[in-house]
């Protein structure tokens, strides 16, 4: 009995490990055709000659992540509150992703950029479907503390895959032959799919901090109001409009500018999926020693200041500086502000989420801050090409400032006891 009492922290903590490992892989999996259609599709329909229009309007197909949350509520009365449940279907939707990625195979991106981006939209539904069993499985299985770690170890797979795919298109595996290219895309998915398995399937949270996983069937009644439950949400909300808004629009133009800057596409896998995605593995890991540190209200406000300086200073300098290497630094600040600020939000939604709908709860807070992303980007080219670019940057840094200001207005003290650390 004693020795089973004293060996409990140790598979406590094994488990914790195995489940942050399983938020790794699935992400990374899920990285992958999300940084293909990111880095190297835009500057292909830019070099085939289509208009920036198109290639902002290309974010759209990221839609399923911004209307995850309307379905959620649907998953979460279908596999309940049992956490191999949510470890099954993670792992089937992972695993179905990587076979999406086959259907581009007799798809011509010179010729049919829209069907293509169709069968990216619904490839995407596959993976914000999974997100959304990946937040159900959380919930079940870790208590607030273990939470906290999560979105460190997401953002972490996500800049690998980025870095994965930027290696390839550097070396021409991915963005020349379109079919050795989706070939290699679709390995690339499913070998981090398949390490999904290693989720454990019991909770992992300590004693003092248990996991709160929601009912089997939880009611439709009240869903509303339970979702918006902590009133430090809107707060939350509105620093993902302002913040998520300036790095979508920057994001958003970024390929047109790479392509107008002179890069060529296999330099722009190089520079914006290698060195920005490596700048994103260290964002990720920062953002999460300084969540673990000053606590996510306090992290959120401090990564914000930061991009607002950037941005100012990029539009100060636009005059002076110009051409490939301002296209890059662009690129590579863009990417580490987008990683670290993805930390503390993730933290405080993952954190905030209780009761019977936290399964839909976090998924509604996800897809408030991806709308915002997704809109932004959408409009950046038309925006960036009316304002002209001085202008837009400076449009994107009064955003990041206002976001600055909502973050650290919650996170004095008055405020500390409304929300999660």
């Amino acid at each position: 009995m004693s020795a089973a009492i004293q060996d409990a922290p140790a598979r406590q903590g094994a488990g914790r490990w195995r489940i942050l490992t399983g938020v790794f892989a699935f992400m990374l999996a899920s990285s992958v055709p999300m940084s293909f259609f990111y880095y190297v599709f835009p500057p292909m329909l830019r070099a085939s000659g289509h208009s920036a229009e198109l290639v902002s309007a290309l974010t759209l197909v990221y839609l399923p992540y911004v209307l995850r949350g309307l379905w959620a509520f649907a998953i979460a009365r279908a596999l309940g509150g049992r956490a191999q449940a949510w470890r099954r279907a993670t792992l089937a939707l992972s695993v179905l992703a990587a076979a999406g990625v086959l259907a581009l195979l007799p798809l011509d991106p010179a010729r049919q950029p829209g069907p293509i981006m169709a069968v990216a939209a619904v490839l995407f539904l596959v993976l914000a479907s999974g997100m959304t069993t990946l937040d159900g499985y959380v919930l079940a299985t870790l208590g607030e503390q273990g939470r906290a770690a999560v979105p460190g170890w997401g953002a972490a797979g996500m800049a690998l895959g980025g870095i994965l795919v930027g290696v390839a298109s550097w070396l021409g595996w991915i963005g020349g032959a379109w079919g050795q290219g989706i070939w290699l895309l679709a390995a690339m998915t499913l070998a981090p799919a398949l390490a999904v398995a290693i989720l454990p399937p019991q909770a992992a949270a300590e004693p003092a901090d248990p996991a709160t996983p929601p009912r089997p069937r939880p009611p439709l009644r009240g869903l509303w109001r339970a979702v918006w439950q902590d009133p430090a949400l809107p707060r939350l909300v509105l620093v993902s409009l302002l913040a998520h808004g300036a790095i979508g629009l920057v994001s958003g133009y970024l390929p047109v500018l790479e392509v107008d800057a002179g890069l060529q596409i296999g330099e722009i896998g190089l520079f914006s999926a290698v060195a920005a995605n490596g700048l994103g593995m260290a964002g990720a890991v920062i953002g999460g020693a300084i969540v673990a540190r000053i606590g996510g209200w306090k992290s959120l406000s401090l990564v914000t200041m930061l991009l607002a300086l950037c941005l100012g200073v990029a539009a100060a300098l636009h005059g002076l500086i110009w051409g490939r290497g301002f296209a890059v630094a662009l690129t590579a600040v863009t990417m580490l502000a987008g990683y670290i600020y993805y930390v503390p939000y993730r933290a405080l939604c993952l954190q905030s989420s209780r009761g019977d709908h936290a399964v839909t709860q976090a998924a509604w807070l996800s897809s408030c801050d991806m709308v915002v992303s997704i809109l932004a980007m959408s409009v950046a080219g038309t925006l960036a090409a009316r304002l002209g670019l001085v202008p837009f940057l400076v449009l994107c840094t009064l955003a990041a400032s206002g976001a600055a200001l909502v973050a650290l207005r919650q996170a004095l003290p008055a405020r500390a006891a409304l929300a999660p650390n």
